[in-house]
């Protein structure tokens, strides 16, 4: 089993690195010099936005929290973000981020993990419902306004049967109580009452429900401007309908369970969409330099993480003493 995991791991890490080299040699870049040939007045809009997207992910995070009455700081909220981050990252599960957050919330909630466990379920399925609903409308408003293949009529029809499916899960998850043959089989009537009092949480009050997804829409439409302006600092003039549309696709492709944090696959996704889409054609060096350069915005946001997981070993902060423990602190 442990060789089986091991191989799965180094496939996974052979993947990136092959398409994150295959990016670098078409870039052409042979010493960070490069980088300064970017237009930085779009440049810098583009760092500061793709922070401000995590900021929003945290803050999403942080009213789920209070809507189970799990009352914490917004700092330690955002350095257990951070962290989590910093594990998605550079950790091959493409939940590993979910886990860390889960262990730290285990720690400062003892008896409450159905309702840490809910408010992730909530963060992960109102994350990738907003994504699906902007990719879908944005991928409708391209039909509307170009001649195109069939196959980006067929992704509209997957993108809206998957928006159906989510809903549709999610529906099942909130209404448990309607299904309570299947849930007692399936989790006992004991933890089937606890998922009710979890759920129902969310579903009474309304106000932080819509506050989670407005927040989870704003962290996207953030998102996809960064990326829009991260084009037009290495000049590759696109419309953010384009990019929109590209970013979308390397998202949903860097959830696949086949790379190491998505590093490479997101990228090449984002390149590939761009392609179909015919901007860029001609020009491989600037559309390289670009999923670079969007690997290397991931990249650096999340090792902010890294640093206030260090800090909070070294002095708890920001994280409380009691859950600093959880990362295997000095006073552990």
């Amino acid at each position: 089993m442990l060789t089986r995991r091991a191989a799965a791991i180094a496939l996974r890490a052979g993947l990136s690195i092959a398409l994150l080299a295959w990016l670098a040699s078409w870039a052409g870049w042979k010493n960070p010099g490069g980088l300064f040939v970017l237009d930085w007045k779009f440049a810098t809009p583009a760092i500061a936005l793709a922070g401000a997207g995590y900021v929003l992910q945290a803050w999403r995070w942080q009213v789920l929290l209070h809507a189970q009455d799990l009352s914490a700081p917004p700092r330690w909220t955002h350095g257990v973000f951070w962290i989590a981050q910093f594990y998605n990252c550079f950790l091959p599960s493409g939940v590993a981020g979910d886990a860390v957050r889960f262990g730290y919330l285990w720690r400062r909630y003892p008896d409450r993990k159905i309702d840490g466990a809910m408010t992730l379920v909530a963060d992960r399925v109102l994350g990738m419902g907003a994504l699906l609903a902007l990719a879908v409308l944005a991928l409708g408003l391209y039909l509307l306004l170009h001649e195109v293949r069939g196959e980006l009529k067929l992704l509209f029809g997957a993108g809206v049967g998957g928006i159906v499916a989510l809903a549709a899960a999610t529906w099942v998850l909130l209404n448990a109580g309607r299904l309570e043959p299947v849930f007692t089989r399936l989790l006992g009537a004991e933890r089937l009452s606890t998922l009710r009092l979890a759920t129902s949480a969310l579903t009474r009050r309304r106000g932080a429900l819509a506050a989670a997804v407005g927040l989870s829409l704003a962290v996207w439409l953030v998102d996809f401007a960064s990326i829009w302006f991260l084009a037009l600092s290495v000049g590759l003039f696109a419309g953010p309908l384009e990019m929109t549309l590209a970013a979308a696709a390397a998202y949903l492709a860097a959830a696949l369970p086949i790379s190491i944090g998505g590093h490479g696959v997101r990228e090449g996704a984002l390149l590939a969409v761009l392609v179909h889409l015919n901007i860029g054609i001609g020009e491989p060096q600037v559309l390289a330099s670009l999923a670079l350069l969007f690997w290397a915005l991931s990249v650096g946001w999340s090792l902010l993480g890294g640093v206030l997981f260090l800090t909070s070993l070294a002095i708890g902060w920001p994280l409380s003493e009691a859950t600093a423990r959880f990362s295997g602190s000095p006073g552990s």
